[in-house]
């Protein structure tokens, strides 16, 4: 359900904020560089404040002469630490909007960072987002929450006057790290106005849509094509062939004066969010289109299910409703973001359409549909359990994936050893017709055959065809 929808409201493509998705966090991200370069005075004076604060921490640092026992290492250590911004509803949380945490362990990264530049001589930075490309694991979700945290003050306020507007009801609510007590120089937990989700009785925290992007401006990514496009002849290197992550960050670390001119780059040309509203990556309607394909194929009359067997029975069934929704009645072009030139969205926003959709299927029969469940030897796509803990294992592969042989061969037994599981379906996607994916597509039911019976386990097929239908693109 959307933030809209759970208040009846009718979203329209006008309104400035991002309509967030209550059960399931959305991958996009804050980026704080949209927010330094925004046209609104007072969400640039927000940046501002937030370089203010980086900016104290670093002056803190440097006089801790850089010990990690000194009480200054330790009070930057505690101002760098930011808990999950669950009410946000944006990152990588899988299932739920729940959020994995970060904390202690984000601070220790942050000042990590901060260290390597001091040990350089740079004593402030103009953007934190720098940081992430200083030092591995400050990645766009921790890029993201850093500002969530420090700006949450203003995203309440920012919440609070669209639901004033809109005459959306709000309740008093504690909210972590929602205000900065300057006196002991710490965040501090605090009781705000803010709209409530009934079903988790948790709050949520609505921001301007302007502000969302992929992948952060300022990245290790960014920064490596800049190298590739801009610097190759000068620094005789080629980032497109190979250069790893750690060699781009030693590049950053040895070359501060590059990394400034690269910066002051991306301020002149600017930056351009994510399109929510067309999403053509899917992250965004994914649950408005499960709906329309659980309109257009219902499910109906749900055996009982007594036995693995018939679980497996109820999966394919599932899947099959999916298929036709899929191949017969348009489903193919919610998979394609680039129609002319074939290019299919992420497989993870597959998983999460494939998701909307089996989760009402499973609920009309009493199964329960878990998304990347941890086997131990890596996370299964789905699962399914029904009464009496039966469980059937499904993996998702594209089949241009460049490790789908793998997944069959190896992934899929593994996860069902690892889980006690007899029973698998192996769901490939056909997003391409060239002659060797053709080939791939029809060895499937030998190959899933063959490493059935080396593992004694039963390992099925089920196949979903997304190429664009000539009738259909023709009509």
């Amino acid at each position: 359900m959307y933030f809209s929808e759970l208040f009846e409201i009718e979203y329209k493509a006008e309104f400035d904020w991002f309509d967030p998705i209550i059960e399931n966090d959305t991958l996009l991200f804050i980026d704080p560089f949209l927010i330094f370069s925004d046209s609104d005075p007072s969400w640039r004076q927000a940046y501002v404040e937030m370089m203010e604060y980086f900016d104290s921490a670093f002056r803190l640092l440097s006089r801790s002469d850089l010990n990690p026992k000194h009480q200054y290492f330790k009070r930057t250590l505690s101002l760098m630490e930011f808990p999950e911004p669950q009410e946000f509803r944006l990152g990588f949380a899988s299932k739920s909007s729940a959020g994995s945490g970060s904390g202690p362990g984000l601070a220790a990264k942050v000042v990590e960072a901060m260290t390597q530049a001091v040990r350089r001589g740079i004593e402030d930075i103009e953007h934190f987002e720098e940081l992430g490309i200083l030092v591995p694991g400050i990645n766009r979700d921790r890029i993201s929450d850093i500002t969530c945290n420090l700006l949450k003050p203003r995203f309440i306020k920012y919440t609070q006057d669209i639901c004033h507007s809109l005459d959306v009801p709000m309740e008093v609510q504690k909210i972590r790290h929602s205000t900065y007590d300057a006196m002991r120089s710490r965040w501090m937990d605090a009781e705000h106005l803010a709209p409530v989700d009934p079903e988790s009785g948790r709050p949520i925290l609505l921001v301007p849509k302007r502000f969302l992007r992929e992948l952060p401006t300022l990245s290790s990514e960014s920064w490596g094509q800049f190298l590739d496009t801009s610097l190759r002849d000068d620094m005789n290197i080629k980032i497109s062939e190979g250069v790893k992550k750690a060699e781009i960050i030693n590049l950053a670390r040895s070359r501060p004066d590059v990394l400034r001119r690269w910066v002051q780059h991306l301020e002149e040309t600017g930056s351009a969010p994510y399109d929510v509203d067309s999403d053509p990556m899917l992250h965004v309607s994914w649950q408005r289109l499960a709906r329309e394909a659980i309109d257009t194929e219902p499910i109906c009359n749900v055996m009982p299910i007594a036995s693995p067997n018939d679980l497996l029975t109820f999966a394919h069934s599932a899947i099959e409703h999916f298929r036709n929704w899929v191949e017969k009645k348009g489903g193919w072009r919610a998979f394609w973001r680039d129609l002319p030139n074939l290019k299919p969205v992420p497989e993870t926003n597959m998983q999460l359409l494939f998701l909307g959709v089996l989760d009402h299927y499973c609920a009309q029969a009493g199964v329960t549909l878990d998304r990347e469940v941890e086997t131990g030897r890596g996370p299964v796509d789905f699962t399914f359990t029904s009464a009496g803990n039966i469980r059937v294992l499904l993996e998702m592969k594209k089949l241009t994936h460049g490790e789908f042989w793998h997944g069959l061969h190896t992934q899929t037994p593994s996860y069902m050893a690892s889980q006690g599981v007899d029973h698998a379906v192996f769901l490939a996607v056909r997003d391409s017709q060239t002659k060797p994916m053709q080939e791939r597509w029809k060895k499937l039911d030998s190959e899933a055959a063959s490493i059935s019976e080396a593992n004694s386990c039963t390992i099925e097929v089920a196949r979903i065809d997304i190429m664009p239908k000539e009738s259909a693109s023709s009509s």
